[in-house]
Formats: structure tokens, sequence, C-alpha cells
């Protein structure tokens, strides 16, 4: 039998005139939102801006809840089962957005091309359409229901 574990994920959603900041782990075809894993001891907000400073050199602002997504899956035959909690925040005035992570690739995605990627969770697609188009958090669960 698989072991167990949980695990909760701090993610960014930065949109800017239609288009959405996606991250993809280089050689991968499947992108997500930047951010990360939440240590044990650590906000999901502190968590996050760890992660983009790390990963952009970004200091955000203040975070506005976008959603959470539920998800489980195996990995290296753990059984997981994840949070993936969902910001936005403003971005500093003229800020540079390049990746300091030399296995991660950030990319400027269009809105209407986010049918055509594989992001990951799934429902993120979702998720960021329905928060352009000005749409209250969401909650979506990739689980079967009782």
């Amino acid at each position: 039998m698989a072991l167990a574990r949980s695990e909760i994920d701090a993610r960014l959603l930065v949109l800017y005139e239609n288009r959405v900041l996606l991250a993809s782990h280089r050689g991968q075809a499947w992108y997500f939102l930047p951010g990360g894993r939440v240590r044990p001891g650590e906000t999901v907000e502190d968590a996050l801006r760890r992660e983009i400073d790390s990963q952009a050199g970004l200091d955000v602002g203040a975070f506005d809840f976008v959603g959470c997504i539920e998800q489980a899956y195996t990995e290296d035959s753990v059984a997981i089962h994840a949070l993936t909690t969902v910001f936005t925040a403003p971005l500093p005035w003229a800020a540079q957005i390049i990746s300091n992570d030399p296995g991660v690739h950030l990319a400027s995605i269009a809105i209407e091309d986010l049918a055509d990627l594989e992001l990951r969770p799934a429902p993120l697609k979702d998720m960021i359409q329905r928060w352009a188009a000005g749409r209250p958090p969401l909650w979506r669960t990739t689980l079967p229901t009782v």
C-alpha cells in the first residue's frame, strides 16, 4: 500500500491586459501558476512571497483570494492529497518578470490561448477565465463526492 501525505500549495495569478503569467519546468509540456509548496510552520501568504521572490525576484503586496483546488494524485508511489490555494496581487510598478530559477520558464500567455494548454491542476483554466471575467472566488475539487 502506498504511503499518503497532504500538501498545500500557494500560487499567484498575475493578469495583465488579457494575459496570464504561467510557469513551466523546462522540458515539460504543461504549465502551472508561479508559486510552490507551503513548508511546515509557514503561512500560505509567507510561502507565496518566498516562492515568488525565489522564482521571479518580485516583492508582491497584499493578496486577494482567487480560489482553491482540491486534488489527489500519485507521485513516486505516494498518494498525495493536495490543496492548491490561488491568490492575486498587484505587482510593483514597472516590474521586470524574469525567471530566477534555471529550471523554471515564465511565460505571458493570452487568456484565449489557455484552451490549447495543459495546466496543472486542470481546474486552473476555469478558475483563471472566471477571475478574468470578474467572477467571485472559486472552490474546485477533482475528488469524487459521496
